[in-house]
């Protein structure tokens, strides 16, 4: 790790001067990032401008005053990357065709936006979504298209690791709410289920990289890579996390193997999972885990179904076509303090519940539909698609990350889509020495 920071010593000084300065003034950080941006640019640093970009959403997720700039900042750069694709034809080439299947679900959600009860605010996250799907992933196809992305993911990934051990390292100086919320650990993140959802893309991108370029690293350097993320996950008690993460794993093992296998298993386990479910409180307990995964709280998700039956009881009002983007947020801010009389905190933690409220049943199908499309394009050549869709559609079920475009998460797996779209002629698929 030493030795990779000595050799991009020049990208880490730019992201260091920007949170020193965003700490002192986000003012300050409002002229350094662009700036930065656009230094990468001319020096041709695409996988930096993407990895600065990430580093950016990850500290705008922090709750804390000295990363405000972050989230003040990020639009600029959304922008500022944007227009670099679209000016810049001839640097981007290869362009991503991700947002292709979701054409019809960008054209709804503009027309909804005229629905919203803040009209303005929807069209810019409508705007922010579509520019995150339709430009940002150009920056990782014009990298693999390159050298098959691997200095790209080799910087994110030791740039996600550095971060999460960052987050350890301040938990030892600063006070214990600073890196800890209700007892759980939320490191660098805003709260503890950020730094799981965090964590479980975060795996999923390792594991398509180590696909393609499985001596990417060393022995040594997974240990400690997927030993950080470990401890990340336990210490936050994310127990979305550690089931995505496993679902991961274990669809993973059975497709490689073989697809009819993979799908053989799929089958049985959906018979099987009202009896999982009913059965689960037990069979925690049963294991020893009931204390840590908080075995009182499965039934009614650590307030997430009240939460969720709110979301549904105003789903009735707008059902095929929601009020669109942020009007879930709107409606749980403004009865905010009802819901906390409930037992539940934040918002709709459901990211259907949420496309629905703000785009309809309509939206949802279409989305959807994008979704599913860009995934089950990659299935007759990787045997991590599949996988990756389920680990993805379960953390969906109990964050509503994946319908937010400027957050840490959907960047990510943005990134993972556009892993498993591209395709090594030469050698199809490579074998995963972790699994």
């Amino acid at each position: 790790m030493l030795q990779f920071l000595k050799e991009n010593n020049q990208f880490y000084l730019v992201i260091l001067v920007w949170v020193m300065g965003g700490i002192i003034a986000p003012e300050i950080a409002m002229v350094l990032v662009p700036l930065g941006l656009i230094l990468f640019k001319r020096k041709g640093m695409y996988a930096e401008m993407i990895v600065s970009f990430a580093l950016l959403l990850f500290f705008s997720d922090n709750r804390q005053p000295e990363f405000v700039f972050a989230g003040k900042t990020k639009d600029i750069a959304l922008l500022v990357m944007s227009a670099f694709v679209l000016l810049d034809t001839k640097s981007f080439k290869e362009k991503s065709k991700i947002w292709y299947p979701f054409l019809a679900f960008f054209i709804l959600a503009f027309i909804v936006v005229f629905r919203n009860p803040i009209p303005l605010l929807a069209f810019q996250k409508t705007l922010s979504f579509l520019l995150m799907f339709a430009l940002i992933p150009n920056y990782v196809t014009h990298e693999l298209a390159k050298d098959e992305g691997k200095h790209l993911f080799t910087l994110w990934i030791w740039s996600g690791t550095l971060v999460l051990l960052a987050g350890f390292m301040v938990s030892i100086v600063m006070p214990v709410d600073y890196t800890f919320l209700v007892g759980r650990y939320n490191g660098l993140m805003g709260n503890p289920n950020g730094i799981g959802s965090f964590a479980t893309i975060f795996f999923a991108l390792i594991m398509l990289t180590l696909q393609k370029h499985p001596k990417l690293f060393s022995l040594q350097q997974l240990i400690l890579i997927f030993g950080i993320l470990a401890l990340s996950v336990l210490l936050s008690e994310s127990r979305n996390s550690i089931f995505s993460i496993l679902i991961f794993l274990f669809f993973a093992r059975f497709y490689k193997m073989s697809p009819m296998l993979g799908f053989v298993i799929l089958l049985i386990t959906g018979l099987l999972y009202q009896i999982i479910t009913d059965n689960l409180p037990l069979i925690v307990n049963t294991l020893g885990l009931g204390s840590y995964l908080r075995v009182e709280h499965l039934e009614d998700g650590s307030g997430r179904l009240i939460a969720w039956q709110f979301g549904w009881e105003n789903i009735q009002d707008n059902f095929l076509l929601g009020r669109g983007f942020s009007y879930e947020e709107t409606l749980f801010e403004i009865n905010q303090k009802w819901l906390q009389s409930q037992g539940t905190l934040g918002g709709v933690h459901n990211t259907y519940l949420a496309l629905w409220l703000n785009t309809g049943l309509i939206g949802l199908i279409l989305y959807m539909y994008g979704l599913l499309t860009n995934f089950f394009k990659s299935i007759t050549y990787n045997y991590l698609s599949l996988p990756t869709l389920f680990a993805f559609l379960f953390s969906c079920t109990f964050e509503a990350w994946f319908q937010g475009s400027l957050n840490p998460f959907t960047i990510m797996a943005l990134a993972c889509i556009s892993l498993l779209h591209f395709r090594n002629v030469e050698k199809k698929e490579d074998t995963v020495p972790v699994l």
